[in-house]
């Protein structure tokens, strides 16, 4: 991708042109950016290391500030929701799911005052039976609300957002690598009766028992231990 973006220039959009943004694509007038890509990041095969693996992605560091490393990195796209109905969507992406950190809240329009759209935090989370795995992904996800969505008609696909997804580099390669893991222990549980699957993490036991004791057969896939997901403001 040919780069000709100024030296020192940094995509710091403000919520409201954020908002801004996101109703030029509600509203057919934008397709996307240099900054800011459509992307599929719900359904089968959406993991967002895949999915925001291309080259036209543009990651930016949180912190520019050059006071010291920064493994945090984010990138701005645009998604359309997988809605199952008027008040219910679906989350999953992959092996895992974006779930919600906190509630909505509005954003308002800074000359108005009006609310012109909402935001609210997920955090990636892979799935396997009762074991959740938090680990380095987070979206914050803007929509259109209230004076702006009011306006819109039957027209304008109100189903895609604007995401600012950040990512942390010391982490989200623990659970990259225990996704691919878990991939292969599903593979590999259809020729192993006898042992009970549960992917990234506890030991496989072998529930048959022998008349005298019982006998355990062992299919570990230990998980290293990560630590919880850090914001990034």
């Amino acid at each position: 991708m040919a780069d000709n973006i100024p030296i020192g220039f940094r995509f710091r959009p403000s919520e409201e042109e954020l908002i801004s943004l996101l109703w030029l694509k509600v509203t057919n007038q934008l397709d996307e950016t240099d900054h800011v890509k459509e992307k599929i990041l719900y359904g089968e095969g959406a993991e967002p290391w895949d999915v925001l693996g291309d080259d036209d992605v543009r990651w930016q560091f949180c912190d520019d500030s050059g006071k010291g490393a920064s493994t945090k990195r984010m990138v701005y796209v645009f998604t359309k929701l997988r809605k199952l109905s008027a008040k219910k969507t679906a989350r999953t992406a992959g092996l895992g799911t974006w779930d919600g950190e906190t509630k909505s809240y509005p954003v308002e329009g800074m000359i108005t005052g009006e609310k012109i759209g909402s935001r609210r935090m997920l955090s990636y989370v892979l799935n396997s039976g009762s074991i959740r795995v938090k680990g380095g992904w987070i979206i914050h996800e803007y929509w259109l609300d209230g004076a702006l969505l009011n306006g819109l008609n039957s027209s304008h696909n109100t189903d895609y957002v604007l995401c600012r997804i950040i990512k942390d580099d010391s982490k989200y390669t623990k659970v990259k690598e225990s996704a691919k893991k878990g991939k292969v222990a599903k593979e590999k549980e259809v020729g192993n009766r006898g042992c009970r699957e549960v992917v990234l993490g506890k030991r496989k036991m072998n529930l048959e028992q022998e008349s005298s004791q019982a006998s355990k057969k062992s299919c570990s896939n230990p998980m290293d231990e990560l630590p919880n997901l850090v914001n990034c403001d």
